[in-house]
């Protein structure tokens, strides 16, 4: 599992060419923060997760970048 904090970056310019030097904001909403499970125990789960997830093709079982299950 991992925690993502999102963030929102305000940046003011007038030239894109001086962007990297313009003033910038950054904010952080408390109520964004989620936590985003990667890998799960159950392989019943895991397998729902890979039927309905349309960009999960590279583990299925006719998709390019075929997995072999160890």
């Amino acid at each position: 599992m991992h925690k993502y904090q999102p963030r929102f970056h305000l940046v003011r310019g007038h030239d894109v060419l001086k962007l990297a030097y313009s003033t910038f904001r950054t904010y952080v909403f408390k109520e964004t923060e989620f936590i985003a499970v990667t890998a799960y125990q159950n392989e019943k789960i895991t397998q729902l997760k890979i039927d309905h997830n349309p960009f999960a093709k590279g583990f299925r079982d006719t998709g390019a970048g075929k997995r072999e299950k160890k």
